[in-house]
């Protein structure tokens, strides 16, 4: 008996399934792809087990703006992102330490370790509130104001110590909003505004919040405007 005849058989169920097999490959190719397109969406840094929110928390500090790589070296700017959505941005730097000139900085330092105002290396700003994500969209609202000066003591070494304190009531309340993102460890922030009373549509401090914590923050802002102002796009880094 001859049994070749069903050789044509074999064959065609053998191509049938190999031309299911490519559909099959060529099915798993194309999800992958969609999976590893929908995976590249969205920031560099994101991970399956983290958001960009979860990323966001932490202390981030100025490293460069558009087009001023050396602005980080005079003006110290941070911002602090808490899980619970607490925030702060300090800002400052040594240039501030004209505000131990100050009448009302010497009177509040008066029995304190930097009571000698010639200890005073510079000053900051603490603006102390809360912070929303929303894609790619931050917003910080702040509603208190500390006012800090450092230096160095002798025996004890570095010392900052907060001088006043103002809350702010729900009309002086300041806002800022940013376009944020992350990559490579860099958090980008685009905005008006670098900091409270710097940029595009800020007005008087002194307007907002009440008293000489009032006066000492626009004298800082003033200063602050020369470095700041303009300065769109900031740069930022954890250490």
């Amino acid at each position: 008996m001859d049994h070749s005849e069903p050789a044509p058989r074999w064959e065609g169920i053998q191509e049938g399934l190999e031309r299911l097999t490519s559909r099959r490959k060529s099915s798993l190719a194309l999800a992958c792809a969609s999976v590893f397109a929908l995976s590249g969406c969205g920031d560099d840094d994101a991970s399956p087990t983290q958001s960009k929110a979860d990323l966001l928390v932490g202390t981030w500090y100025l490293e460069s703006t558009e087009g001023d790589s050396d602005l980080a070296v005079l003006v110290n700017v941070s911002y602090t992102f808490e899980p619970g959505g607490g925030v702060r941005q300090r800002v400052g730097g040594e240039f501030l330490r004209v505000l131990r000139e100050t009448e009302a900085v010497q009177q509040a330092l008066e029995g304190e370790d930097l009571g000698n105002a010639d200890r005073i290396d510079g000053a900051n700003l603490n603006w102390i509130g809360e912070w929303t994500l929303s894609g790619d969209s931050l917003h910080v609202a702040f509603d208190l104001l500390i006012v800090e000066v450092f230096g160095d003591v002798p025996i004890i070494g570095k010392v900052t110590l907060p001088v006043f304190e103002q809350a702010l009531n729900p009309a002086a309340q300041t806002e800022l909003d940013y376009t944020c993102e992350l990559a490579e460890g860099i958090l980008s922030l685009r905005g008006r505004a670098v900091a409270i009373g710097v940029g595009a549509g800020s007005g008087q401090l002194t307007e907002q919040v009440e008293g000489t914590a009032g006066e000492l923050a626009q004298q800082a802002v003033d200063l602050l405007a020369t470095h700041l102002e303009g300065q769109d796009t900031q740069r930022y880094a954890k250490r």
